[in-house]
């Protein structure tokens, strides 16, 4: 069965549904009429003007005819697509002739690189609204949080040899957290966060953070293609042709988002171009928002990110695009996509 461009244009509208097919699934509720702040308080309510329109009950029963039409599209769909390969952040999802097979993407090394490369961030995080001034004073709640904080890190300091890193990895983990502790310490010892001074952290770490990030991208590309070439050499050539691939993920790693580019050069289907690079009439990324976190919380995502990245990497967009991408584009140069069928 050929993929059309409406079947993709479905499969976007639907995509984020795809919760219904194992127990792994999940599916995103609709959004609560509560919303609360990013700081958790609860929103002020809002109030409605102008005047409801009546709509004549005919014309809600017409469009409840197209809205049945179209569910029942869906479903068709939704169990005829066939292969299909959902990306969530650390699986892969393969559906094909009505069989599922889930496989494991990203390693654990993946997780330790990223943990390290976190520490200056979580610094940064709790320093950053005390340090507008040369004599900014830090609370003392602040600081025991940085006194635990700095506890944490000492002890991860101990655990790097058991993390599974290479040697030219271990050496920058440990440029990395010590220029935390450092930092932590004279925090701590005169109660200030000067800005300059917290910029000079921000970008001394900067450069390690990213090429911890090139690493994760490297490791989880390395999985990945691993499994993804597995699925080629058992499905027929002429079924790999038709292959659909939906990549499932938040905001703002979307724009080059690791598993984007690196199914793009699966595909080689050419980017529709209506906004972010990469993503095709196969290759569809289903954004969402977690169901711990509302609108508010995208917005506040915004705004931190941006001035982290300001800070360590400076440029202030660095963040709204996937971390791993610059990594992620280096990498899928090493890898051959000509294997199996």
């Amino acid at each position: 069965m050929k993929t059309t461009l409406p079947i993709a244009l479905i499969l976007t509208l639907s995509a984020l549904q795809f919760g219904c097919r194992t127990p792994e699934r999940q599916t995103i509720g609709a959004p609560s009429t509560g919303m609360t702040s990013a700081s958790g308080a609860q929103a002020p309510p809002t109030i409605s003007s102008g005047a409801t329109d009546a709509i004549p009950a005919a014309l809600l029963k017409l469009n409840q005819l197209f809205l049945d039409g179209y569910k029942a599209r869906q479903a068709s769909l939704r169990t005829n697509i066939s292969p299909l390969i959902v990306a969530n952040f650390s699986t892969l999802e393969l559906y094909s002739h009505g069989l599922a097979e889930t496989n494991r993407c990203i390693p654990d090394t993946y997780h330790a690189l990223k943990a390290v490369a976190h520490v200056p961030f979580g610094i940064f995080l709790r320093v950053e609204a005390f340090a507008d001034a040369e004599d900014a004073r830090i609370p003392a709640p602040v600081l025991q949080a940085l006194d635990i904080y700095k506890t944490q890190v000492e002890a991860a300091v101990s655990s790097l040899p058991a993390a599974g890193f290479s040697e030219i990895q271990i050496v920058r983990q440990r440029r990395i957290l010590g220029a935390s502790l450092a930092y932590l310490k004279n925090v701590m010892a005169t109660k200030t966060a000067a800005r300059n001074q917290l910029m000079s952290f921000a970008q001394e770490v900067g450069p390690m953070q990213l090429e911890n990030a090139n690493d994760a991208a490297a490791a989880q590309l390395e999985m990945t293609h691993a499994v993804v070439m597995k699925w080629k050499q058992q499905i027929p050539a002429e079924e790999w042709k038709r292959l659909v691939v939906v990549v499932r993920g938040p905001q703002m790693p979307r724009r080059m988002n690791i598993l984007t580019q690196y199914f793009a050069k699966l595909l080689r289907e050419p980017s529709h171009n209506l906004g972010y690079p990469l993503e095709s009439r196969r290759l569809i990324y289903a954004e969402f928002i977690p169901k711990d976190r509302d609108a508010l919380d995208l917005m506040a995502t915004t705004f931190i990110d941006g001035a982290a990245s300001e800070a360590f990497f400076g440029d202030r967009w660095r963040m709204s695009r996937d971390v791993l991408a610059d990594g992620a584009e280096q990498y899928l140069k090493t890898l051959s996509f000509e294997g199996g069928s």
